[in-house]
């Protein structure tokens, strides 16, 4: 069984429309649809905002499922000016840009993980960018694999920005919850990858029902991406059904 997060419902809307024979209901205080998608068993979830409501969300399911894979899925803002809005990013480390327990440890280090950037599953990464230029074509948008930034703060405000770069020079793009997500699948060894397209430029300039626009559209991305990857026989291992 594959689990996929969001944090926004309207990042999830299309998958979920995705998803044949759903059933709906509540664990962990969370909404979750479970079912099949090209007949692989599928379980989404909205994770709600930020790291500790993302890690929550994900620890729960993780424990209480086994999913044989976990994605989540959504948008973050541009950290480079390289970088457009609908350009997809498959995260390849993500790093936790507002963490500091110096001077115990440096700067985004994770106490006691010996490390600061939290790495995706190369081969799952690799099989679902795949997916998804097969399934939009020349038309598709443009994709990445980089390293991402994460933090409980909408990046906008002037010095912002800015400040996730020095914290993160590795970093394309910033949003609120991959990291997080990332720490938790690490613990469990759950493989995991982290898809986001590109909403704005991490400088406010849209309004929120353009953001909301644009979280649908990455949805509707997601969703023909999972459909590709599921079709043509996605990861090994996932339990697909009869």
């Amino acid at each position: 069984m594959i689990l996929i997060l969001s944090a926004m419902p309207e990042e999830l809307a299309a998958i979920t429309d995705s998803v044949d024979r759903p059933t709906v209901h509540r664990s962990g205080g969370r909404q979750i649809t479970q079912g099949t998608i090209s007949g692989h068993p599928v379980t989404l979830a909205f994770s709600r905002w930020g790291k500790v409501a993302a890690a929550s969300t994900a620890a729960h399911l993780v424990t209480a499922l086994r999913p044989s894979h976990v994605v989540f899925t959504g948008i973050a803002g541009a950290l480079r000016d390289d970088l457009s809005i609908g350009d997809v990013v498959f995260a390849k480390e993500l790093f936790q840009h507002d963490l500091d327990a110096s001077p115990f440890f440096p700067p985004t280090y994770i106490p006691l993980l010996d490390r600061a950037g939290l790495s995706t599953d190369p081969g799952l990464t690799e099989s679902l960018r795949a997916a998804l230029l097969r399934a939009h074509g020349a038309q598709g948008p443009r994709t990445w694999v980089a390293d991402i930034a994460t933090g409980d703060q909408v990046i906008g405000r002037p010095g912002q920005r800015e400040r996730v770069v020095a914290a993160v020079p590795s970093a394309v793009c910033v949003e609120m919850e991959g990291a997080a997500v990332a720490q938790v699948c690490h613990d469990f060894e759950a493989p995991f990858a982290c898809v986001r397209m590109i909403s704005d430029r991490a400088n406010e300039s849209l309004s929120p029902a353009e953001v909301f626009a644009l979280a649908r559209r990455s949805g509707d991305y997601a969703a023909a991406m999972f459909r590709e990857w599921l079709t043509t026989g996605g990861p090994p291992g996932d339990g697909r059904s009869a």
